[in-house]
């Protein structure tokens, strides 16, 4: 009677195969992936503008917003992967929470009424982005680590001047405006002194 021994190692090696092979797959080295375009244009800015929602995107929780591209384009749907994904989150749970506090209340600098603002992320050059079904729904994913740290910078405005915000970064001869390190803004007890004084790492 031939021994079995060598039937339990073919089972063996298939199993071993099958967990390897399943394992790849969750990692997505197996699954088909979109191809990567680029978007918006090689000299110009374009913004993705989050809208607090969130998605699981292989594994990570990511922002979702808006990309408005340097000619004025706004694509729906956009979720930021990649570096930068948490603190995207992080910095607009923080503007939500300062418009919650502040709007409707009166500045006491200015006494002019708060208005709500709005956090973006604004990248210099292309958007590395590709289309992918997230829970049945079509998302366009950017891939943030395809970008150089170099060209991502997070602003804040009025959020009816986001749109504004972008064209003017996109028209020559505009001159961004930096406050020194002693401007008195930073000692103001409001929502202006409170996000220019925050430290974030973008």
């Amino acid at each position: 009677m031939a021994s079995p021994r060598p039937l339990y190692a073919v089972i063996g090696a298939v199993v071993t195969l099958i967990v390897i092979l399943a394992a790849l797959y969750a990692g997505g080295l197996l699954r088909p992936q979109a191809p990567v375009r680029y978007l918006g244009s090689p000299s110009g800015y374009e913004a993705f503008v989050p809208n607090g929602q969130t998605v699981n995107y292989n594994g990570q929780t990511d922002p979702v917003g808006d990309l408005i591209l340097s000619n004025g384009t706004t694509i729906q749907n956009v979720v930021w992967n990649g570096q930068y994904a948490s603190t995207i989150i992080n910095n607009h749970n923080q503007i939500v929470q300062l418009n919650g506090q502040f709007v409707g209340q009166a500045d006491p600098v200015n006494n002019q009424p708060y208005v709500p603002l709005q956090d973006l992320y604004v990248i210099k050059g292309q958007v590395p982005i590709e289309q992918a079904t997230i829970n049945g729904q079509t998302y366009y994913v950017i891939d943030a680590n395809k970008i150089n740290p170099a060209d991502i910078a997070g602003f804040y405005t009025y959020q009816g001047w986001v749109s504004n915000f972008v064209a003017a970064m996109n028209t020559p001869g505009t001159i961004p405006a930096r406050l020194p390190g002693n401007s008195p803004v930073f000692q103001w007890t409001n929502v202006t002194g409170t996000c220019s004084i925050s430290d974030t790492s973008i």
